[in-house]
């Protein structure tokens, strides 16, 4: 268990290494998950933010948002709220089905801000 939580958890090497890897990945980690999540990874994300909170502090430059709906945590593929015309939260049955054309631009955007000078940031989009 030891040999696992110091070379593949996560949490773990991010708090272990926060002075190395911590301005490397302030405001680039964005976590949302369903409240009710399917596979129950809800409780592991919870527990990430609890362990930044007690090892960092608040000032971590990480991001979480856990999803509910009416009372009910959203399940898997949560990714954010989206709402409708009126601003009511859409459900996740809805919103899980545009996944990519919320991610993308996303990932885009993130890509062409820290590309590194001379890479080629215009092939690849169209």
């Amino acid at each position: 268990a030891n040999h696992w939580k110091e070379n593949y958890d996560l949490a773990n090497i991010l708090v272990r290494d926060w002075e190395t890897l911590g301005p490397k990945v302030s405001g680039r980690l964005h976590f949302a998950v369903g409240g009710s999540d399917s596979f129950y990874l809800d409780n592991a994300v919870y527990d990430f933010q609890q362990l930044l909170l007690s090892e960092i502090g608040e000032d971590h430059g990480v991001t979480f948002e856990f999803g509910a709906h009416q009372g009910l945590g959203f399940q898997h593929c949560f990714r954010g709220y989206e709402y409708d015309e009126n601003g009511e939260p859409l459900p996740n049955s809805i919103t899980r089905l545009t996944y990519p054309q919320d991610v993308i631009p996303k990932m885009t955007e993130t890509f062409l801000k820290n590309a590194p000078e001379g890479a080629d940031t215009e092939s690849w989009r169209y």
